[in-house]
């Protein structure tokens, strides 16, 4: 359940959400050379996002979105990528994942409500950590080599992922991984980002993340 005071956040009409973006774009569009020139990442975009409700477009109106589906957040995604297509990247991926979210019938309902609520109350994005150096793309199937060992306080995961886009201000990773079972099972993992990361002199990400919460296949379920 939302808070009255997110749920005064939330836009209520179709016509509304394209507004916001159309209002959100000729800023957005001022400052993407400058990121494209430095390589910076734009978190003012996403702060601004999140303050026009646009970052939980596509939670569900029962966790407090404002519920949209696929075709009106392809039209918001649609402005802001004229203005900055690597602003529009990270936020499709974030879509993708709360419409899947959405949908799924394997994903923990606890975890569902945590995530959809933080997305409604504040700046929280989430996206996959999937592609590794030695396997690539898990498209081209193969187990990852990312390791899940129960303990006393949940997962804990150990491995090398290459990218995740939008990594620099993401929340939440939903790592793919397998266990370390006589039989694995393979799954995503969903890991929530801690404050601090570590210099790594391997190319990749080197993050510190809390004890892995759940996992959302329907082979891995806690």
């Amino acid at each position: 359940m939302v808070t009255s005071a997110a749920q005064g956040r939330v836009a209520h009409s179709e016509a509304d959400y394209i507004a916001r973006a159309e209002t959100l774009a000729p800023s957005f569009a001022a400052r993407a050379a400058e990121h494209d020139r430095t390589g910076s990442f734009p978190f003012e975009n996403f702060r601004e996002l999140s303050e026009a409700c646009l970052l939980s477009l596509t939670v569900p109106a029962a966790l407090g979105g404002p519920g949209a589906g696929a075709r009106y957040a392809a039209r918001v995604l649609g402005i802001i990528g004229k203005a900055d297509p690597s602003t529009a990247l990270v936020l499709s991926m974030h879509y993708i994942n709360h419409l899947v979210m959405a949908r799924s019938l394997t994903w923990p309902v606890r975890l569902s409500r945590k995530l959809a609520r933080e997305t409604v109350e504040g700046l929280a994005l989430i996206n996959a950590l999937r592609v590794e150096p030695e396997l690539g793309s898990p498209a081209r199937g193969g187990l990852p080599a990312t390791i899940a060992r129960r303990t006393e306080t949940g997962w804990r995961l150990t491995g090398h992922k290459i990218y995740s886009t939008g990594s620099p201000i993401l929340k939440w990773y939903l790592v793919w991984a397998r266990t370390d079972e006589t039989e694995p099972r393979v799954g995503n993992f969903w890991c929530r980002r801690a404050c601090r990361a570590r210099a790594s002199s391997r190319p990749g990400i080197t993050t510190a993340c809390a004890p892995a919460a759940a996992t959302t296949s329907s082979s891995m379920m806690s």
